[in-house]
């Protein structure tokens, strides 16, 4: 439709129907079998909110959508049609490894690719609109929401986000709408405990938590989500000098603002405003278009405007931006755009599932052990052998059923496996605390089995975290394995030498006995529908781990929060002074990660060389360097370049990604890899709170991870 009859048709509608643009309802009120992922409150919508609600989340299905699509628009004044969203975090039937996993692939190609199939699904369902990406900067494993971000770092945030907008929102009627979330600061929750306040300072905001909204912006997302928490203790979802000034203003911002689910009315609970009246003033003056299911909009917002207490101005703004981005994925034109067009779980998409899943496996640690050979005596033990659970709790529309298990891959394959999984996923207790419905068995598990191993035999150990210990309202305050399976692990220690452990989570978890147990540790995240088969053929070989740590992987919960962009300190630990207690340090533990990012290891060997940084005539940063494979197999190596500030008037962090690149290389194959960095990229504020973007002395460095440098140069921009 033309904008000028897009101006027309708000011109003509009521009050209550532009209101109810902007209110989402939850898919219970349409269709009973809607998927919920929030709480409904006891008291109903008002009828007229229902007719006239701008767009539904939780509903899926051809069939269903179409009839509650054409019931609605029929009954309807001016026939507008509803937009159907939900929540496709990570694949729509086709499941893709959990976000966290996607980002260690290093491969924002990939992740783009992938979303475009999660697209594909979910609008041939009916879908038109997703939450996601999230690209909340995430350094606590405690936050059961880390496995929906990408990572510590904000440049890999930005980056991830861009693609998985691109690939969400393809240009053709197959596309859907893609979320950014949740601006901002959500990843940063004190203690990592669910929904709980943010205490970061405004630098700190602004250079590592903003960060990644401003890259992701640059394709054009259609809407923007708030999220729970506040800044400097005012809420999101009524804070108008981010959302209006920063986000609009300063950012450029011109698409929808949606509201977390309730986000508007729990400004009541944190105090901010005395009543739903104050609560729905504050969210639209601050710029929120859409009330995802809060009490604020539908029931107050009429009266407000009707007693002059928000100008009407507000609402046709907000109404309009929604109408615009129902206009922009082709809904007037064809209410029904996309629908039917694409098949579920096909061949194709169960490759690229598969190719995402073995570029997200990290290969933490391998003494000469992997891969292994087909023809050895292999036993697999743990829960996980027999398992479909390798989605995760934001799959909400994957299923179980097609996902084949280890067991089932090793038959396939003829492989030469015994697989037994030892032990429950989680004990009764477990269970009871994360709200699982028991597994009902009255087999009593048999340990005899355990007899038969000897100290020759290897032991591939695949356990994990349960599918409900990770996602929203999943923190935790231990990150150890549930209990039967760390009973089952040291079991095995006491019978064999040679372990591989694979490691099934949405998030990092203390891995130090594991580490120190196991010859070969694989992290395998939540590898979606194909991950079976993935880990089955990285074990033999069959694939290369390429994958890099995207989360440093903590020495035990006590570093928490932490990551490689730690900012300087005084009184610095270093090898010489190790004595020496009066340092920053732990008395009982390093200061190191168990494993950092960027880490990960190959069958493969890799040689980083001949590193070059110089300014062009194009007042570019520009770096140079070759790669490698020395050794017997094919494989791909993460470059990655980052950089340190020195000397500058506050304190800045120890190194910041800038750059990386996903090299793939033939044994004996050797290729140049050429970053182009502009000054701006390298900017922080200073004492002043003003912009630095020139006048800076620069480290610039190259490596395979944070901790590991294969040379680097100083320069002054």
């Amino acid at each position: 439709m033309e904008i000028n009859k897009l101006q027309q048709l708000l011109s003509e509608m009521s009050l209550q129907e532009k209101i109810g643009q902007m209110v989402q309802l939850t898919g219970v009120y349409f269709d009973k079998e809607a998927v919920l992922t929030g709480v409904v409150d006891e008291q109903l919508p008002p009828e007229w909110i229902i007719q006239y609600s701008g767009s539904v989340l939780g509903v899926i299905g051809k069939e269903k959508i179409c009839d509650i699509q054409s019931k609605y628009m029929e009954q309807h004044p001016h026939h507008i049609p509803l937009l159907f969203m939900a929540d496709v975090i990570h694949g729509c039937r086709t499941i893709f490894p959990i976000p966290l996993g996607q980002a260690c692939s290093f491969n924002p190609e990939l992740v783009s690719e992938a979303a475009s199939i999660a697209a594909s699904e979910a609008s041939s369902e009916g879908l038109k609109a997703t939450f996601s990406p999230m690209i909340d900067v995430s350094r606590d494993p405690r936050w059961g929401r880390i496995m929906e971000s990408f990572g510590e770092d904000p440049y890999v945030n930005g980056v991830m986000g861009e693609a998985m907008v691109d690939g969400y929102q393809q240009k053709n009627d197959e596309g859907i709408a893609a979320c950014l979330k949740h601006f901002a600061g959500y990843g940063a929750v004190n203690a990592g405990r669910e929904y709980n306040d943010v205490e970061i300072s405004q630098r700190t905001f602004l250079e590592q938590y903003v960060k990644p909204f401003r890259m992701a912006l640059k394709a054009k997302p259609a809407m923007v989500m708030t999220a729970f928490n506040a800044i400097d203790r005012k809420p999101i979802s009524g804070n108008k000098e981010l959302l209006r000034d920063l986000l609009r203003d300063k950012e450029g911002f011109d698409g929808t603002v949606i509201s977390d689910w309730g986000s508007i009315g729990q400004l009541k609970e944190q105090g901010v405003a005395a009543n739903m009246d104050e609560a729905a003033s504050q969210a639209i003056e601050a710029g929120v278009d859409i009330d995802m299911m809060s009490p604020a909009y539908m029931f107050r917002l009429e009266e407000l405007v009707k007693n002059g207490q928000i100008p009407e101005s507000f609402i046709d703004e907000s109404a309009f931006r929604v109408l615009m981005m129902k206009n922009q994925l082709g809904l007037f034109e064809n209410p029904f755009a996309g629908i039917g067009k694409s098949g579920n779980l096909t061949q194709y998409n169960r490759t690229k599932a598969y190719q995402m899943a073995s570029e997200s496996y990290v290969l933490l640690k391998n003494e000469k052990i992997l891969p292994l050979s087909q023809k050895q005596k292999v036993i697999w033990a743990g829960p996980y052998v027999t398992s479909k659970e390798f989605l995760s709790r934001w799959a909400i529309f994957g299923e179980h059923e097609p996902v084949e298990t280890i067991e089932d891959i090793l038959q396939d394959k003829k492989i030469n496996g015994v697989c037994i999984p030892g032990c429950r996923m989680l004990s009764e207790e477990e269970c009871r605390i994360w709200q699982v419905k028991p597994v009902d068995s009255d087999e009593e598990i048999d340990e005899q089995w355990l007899e038969t191993i000897n100290r020759e035999d290897t032991v591939v150990c695949v356990l994990g975290e349960h599918e409900s210990q990770s996602g929203e309202a999943a923190s935790r305050a231990f990150l150890t394995l549930p209990e039967e399976q760390q009973r089952l692990f040291e079991k095995i220690v006491k019978r064999t030498d040679n372990i591989v452990t694979v490691i099934i989570s949405g998030r990092p978890l203390d891995l130090r006995r594991i580490s120190e147990k196991s010859k070969a540790v694989i992290m395998a995240w939540r590898p979606g529908t194909m991950g079976a088969e993935g880990i089955v053929d990285l074990v033999y070989g069959m694939i290369n781990p390429s994958g890099k740590l995207a989360v440093s992987i903590p020495w035990c919960v006590g570093q928490v929060p932490i990551s490689y962009w730690d900012i300087k300190t005084g009184h610095v630990l270093t090898e010489d002074n190790l004595e020496n207690r009066f340092t920053s340090r732990y008395m009982d533990i390093p200061n190191s990660p168990l494993y950092p990012f960027g880490f990960g290891l190959s069958y493969t060997e890799f040689d980083i060389s001949d590193v070059e940084v110089k300014i062009g005539q194009d007042k570019r940063v520009h770096v140079h360097c070759n790669v490698s494979n020395t050794g017997k197999v094919t494989g791909a190596e993460v470059v990655q370049c980052y950089y340190e500030t020195l000397q500058t008037s506050v304190v800045r962090p120890k190194k910041e990604l800038v750059r990386f690149q996903k090299v793939f290389l033939d044994p004996g194959e050797a290729k140049s890899v050429d970053f182009s960095i502009d000054s701006e990229e390298f900017s922080y504020f200073d004492k002043n709170m003003e912009i630095v973007s020139s006048g800076m002395q620069l480290r610039i460095s190259v490596g395979n991870s944070s901790d590991h440098e294969c040379g680097s140069s100083e320069i002054y921009i």
